[in-house]
């Protein structure tokens, strides 16, 4: 559809940004994009182009402070023992003797801290190895 080579009042020479053919000023319209092209070359916009997402709403609905930990202490029969060592506070009673202890051995008998195993310990007796 290019013009044929003749003066027209009020119109001037241009090019199709999309095809790169000549045609006249009246006959070049503006797309969506801002390019000035020929009506082979126009298109509407995408509707698609104008779809926009909708933001997640990332709080919870409520919140509440962060509980204090509790500690549930319950009395095993290790710790319901009534020899030192063994039995915990508010659970040992006198004269009970379960005997659940460690067994004594070369490990459990040492006399440094950290090593030794209650009831075990034997104070003076070096780390097996040194």
């Amino acid at each position: 559809m290019s013009t044929t080579p003749y003066w027209e009042s009020g119109s001037f020479k241009v090019i199709c940004d999309q095809c790169g053919r000549e045609f006249r000023s009246y006959q070049l319209t503006k797309r969506w994009d801002g390019l000035m092209v020929c009506a082979d070359d126009w298109e509407p916009r995408h509707p698609q182009d104008f779809v926009r997402g909708v933001a997640d709403k990332i709080a919870p609905p409520y919140t509440r402070p962060e509980q204090q930990d509790s500690f549930v202490f319950s009395c095993t029969p290790v710790t319901s023992e009534g020899i030192a060592d063994y039995g915990a506070a508010d659970c040992a009673r006198a004269g009970m003797d379960f005997g659940y202890r460690p067994e004594c051995t070369m490990e459990g008998g040492v006399g440094v801290a950290g090593f030794s195993v209650a009831g075990c310990a034997v104070a003076g007796r070096p780390q097996p190895g040194t």
